[in-house]
C-alpha cells in the first residue's frame, strides 16, 4: 500500500489534517490565499464552517474532499436524512388534511 493510499484510508480529524499541512510546510493562510480565498477561510474550513476552505485544504493535500472530510454537512438540502424528514412532514400534513375533511 502506497503512502497516499494509507492517507486516504485513514479517518482524519482536524488535528491530523493540521499536522499533515505542517509536515508539508504549508499553512492554512497560505492555502487559502493560493485558492483565492480570505486568509481565514481554511481555518474555518478545518472546523467545518466553510466548505470552500475545506475544499482548498483537500486540494492542497491532494486528498479527495470526501475522504478528508467525511460526512461534511451531511444534513444538507438534498441529503437522505433531510428528504425523509420532508416525507414525514408531508405525510403529517396529509393526515391533518384527511382528518379535517372527515370532520367536515
Amino acid at each position: 500500500m502506497t503512502n497516499s493510499m494509507k492517507q486516504a484510508a485513514k479517518n482524519w480529524d482536524r488535528h491530523e489534517i493540521l499536522a499533515e499541512i505542517r509536515r508539508r510546510g504549508m499553512t492554512l493562510s497560505g492555502i487559502a490565499e493560493d485558492a483565492g480565498l480570505e486568509a481565514s477561510a481554511c481555518r474555518h474550513g478545518i472546523a467545518r464552517r466553510n466548505r470552500k476552505g475545506a475544499v482548498a485544504i483537500a486540494d492542497a493535500l491532494g486528498i479527495p474532499f470526501e475522504t478528508l472530510f467525511p460526512g461534511y454537512h451531511a444534513r444538507g438540502h438534498n441529503s437522505d436524512a433531510n428528504l425523509s424528514l420532508k416525507k414525514r412532514r408531508a405525510s403529517r400534513q396529509n393526515d391533518t388534511r384527511n382528518a379535517d375533511q372527515n370532520a367536515a
